[in-house]
């Protein structure tokens, strides 16, 4: 099973919709798909009308309890946020999050949102992880995080030499503003290997996506047909990129909840 964290220190920056719509599109590609939201807020956890109940996260955090899946292909399971889960920032909590990841099983893939925040809790999830994709927003604040994300990677890697970065993935992205289309010339020349060719949209569809707990193929409006496209046209470069298969063409991803 490969794990994939999604992170960023920013709030704000779509983490949440763009982990439940790769876990989504993972699904319709006929993987079987593990969900975990190690937010306290579990946002994430509401962006599934439907999927298989894992439990919750705290176990994984608090006592280090590795997930036991058992999905079946395109079958979707949840490992829900809790409440709790702020307060945790011991040593202990870092292994724990790191072992459980570590030894869960039974999905190909493993899709984890992460608070805002660079806790022992996201550490350990870095430790436990195979890839990392940091979504950024293009504003000034949401820019000033960059290197520390970067520093965060860094040190996770010293003690996880096979964490990959797949890139900073521009979000909710503003092509009207002249002052967005500028912060992305600046991002692409100061980190040019890093940043991800393609961007996500400041669409509807995706907040409405979001709410309903459903994928972008649910959305039935000309917001979800433009974000389905344009997130399908991202999702074949993520998929190329965790799994070495080239798709061809970008195509809208059909998965209904």
């Amino acid at each position: 099973m490969k794990n994939i964290i999604i992170a960023n220190n920013k709030g704000g920056v779509g983490k949440t919709t763009i982990a439940s719509q790769i876990v989504y599109a993972l699904a319709d590609k006929g993987h079987s798909v593990i969900g975990v939201d190690l937010d306290s807020q579990r946002n994430f956890t509401g962006s599934f009308e439907t999927g298989k109940d894992l439990g919750s996260a705290i176990d994984l955090v608090t006592n280090g309890t590795a997930i036991e899946a058992d999905l079946s292909a395109g079958e979707i399971g949840i490992l829900s946020g809790h409440k709790d889960l702020l307060a945790q920032n011991s040593d202990d909590v870092l292994v724990n999050v790191r072992n459980a990841l570590m030894h869960s099983r039974g999905a190909d893939f493993c899709v984890i949102d992460a608070p805002p925040s660079f806790s022992e809790v996201v550490y350990g999830a870095l430790l436990g992880s195979d890839y990392l994709l940091v979504p950024i927003e293009l504003k000034r604040f949401s820019l000033d995080g960059i290197e520390g994300v970067l520093e965060a990677f860094i040190a996770a890697q010293e003690h996880n030499p096979g964490l990959e970065l797949l890139g900073l993935l521009p979000s909710r992205f503003d092509a009207v503003k002249q002052v967005e289309r500028d912060a992305l010339v600046t991002v692409a020349e100061a980190f040019e290997r890093l940043l991800v060719p393609h961007a996500i949209r400041n669409r509807t569809a995706y907040v409405q996506a979001q709410d309903a707990g459903v994928s972008l193929a649910d959305i039935k409006t000309r917001s979800g047909r433009e974000a389905a496209a344009e997130f399908g046209a991202f999702f074949d470069w993520f998929y190329a990129k965790i799994t070495g298969e080239t798709c061809h063409g970008a195509q809208p991803y059909r998965h209904a909840g």
